[in-house]
């Protein structure tokens, strides 16, 4: 597992398009000792950015013809030629789901908050805590807690950091503020409680929904996924995006009608599945995204 590798630096705006468009031109980008010079951001910046784009799974590091080089991934050439200045709410929920996934374990504090933690509305005190807890009983190794504060820190701020209205030059906002899946309000006590929200299905998108079910079914090689599993499963809707079961089963629904993809109900021991078409995530998502 990995803590505070992100240089306690959440991903900016503009971040995302700086980063692939200056891979996509050099592979060696990141192994330059005068990078920061060439993207306009401070060495630490830099290594925060390098390690955003891995966590979101749109950047790989292979070696080709005996040297190193970071390339972008089939999802990453998609949404850079899409959407690389993140201006659609269904990229940032699909970069989102991805870094929940903690794919190659890289992002453990946010698959920790939004798979493993249950409790809706905490302190902040209360939060680190749990998180304390819970890593001293999965690590066989010690965890500063110094580190792990970070990553609370992190992780606060990567929902909550809006653009100043009164500000429009302001770029140190997190975009992923957008999706509304967390809120920090002051309590009179003299420390932050954090709740998990309920977004609207038009605020996360319906093509990220349908990427996480194929995804998962990519994943587990299942044809058929049940609702209650689609709710309160690891990985799948409930949890990932906060959604409660009415608003799964809206968005089942909607996907019941999908026009090149439609999903259909199965109802087996007593039980709602769902059977999704037979189409890879990647492939989806061209399908989807690059149409218009």
């Amino acid at each position: 597992m990995a803590y505070a590798r992100h240089q306690s630096f959440y991903i900016r705006d503009k971040w995302f398009s700086k980063g692939l468009r200056a891979v996509d031109q050099d592979c060696r980008f990141f192994f330059n000792d005068n990078a920061f010079e060439t993207i306009g951001l401070g060495k630490n910046m830099v290594e925060s950015l390098k390690y955003w784009l891995f966590a979101f799974n749109v950047l790989e590091e292979r070696t080709e013809e005996g040297l190193k080089g970071h390339y972008l991934t089939e999802l990453g050439r998609i949404l850079y030629d899409k959407d690389k200045l993140l201006q659609m709410n269904e990229t940032i929920s699909i970069l989102h789901y991805n870094l929940v996934r903690n794919i190659n374990d890289q992002s453990t504090i946010f698959d920790w908050y939004f798979n493993k933690y249950k409790e809706t509305s905490v302190s902040k005190p209360e939060l680190l805590n749990s998180f304390v807890t819970w890593v001293s009983q999965n690590e066989i190794k010690e965890i500063s807690e110094k580190s792990l504060k970070r990553d609370i820190d992190c992780l606060i701020q990567f929902y909550t950091k809006t653009p100043d209205e009164n500000d429009p030059e302001n770029v140190i906002f997190c975009p992923f503020s957008r999706l509304s899946l967390l809120k920090c309000e002051h309590s009179g006590e003299g420390y932050d409680i954090i709740k998990k929200l309920g977004p609207d299905i038009d605020n996360i998108g319906i093509i990220p929904m349908y990427y996480v079910l194929l995804t998962h079914q990519a994943l587990t090689e299942v044809d058929l996924i049940s609702v209650d599993e689609i709710l309160n499963s690891e990985y799948l809707l409930g949890r990932i995006f906060n959604l409660s079961r009415n608003k799964v089963i809206e968005v089942l629904n909607i996907l019941t009608n999908h026009e090149r993809y439609p999903i259909q109900y199965v109802r087996t021991n007593n039980l709602d599945y769902v059977k999704l078409a037979k189409v890879s995530p990647n492939e989806y998502l061209k399908s989807e995204l690059l149409k218009g």
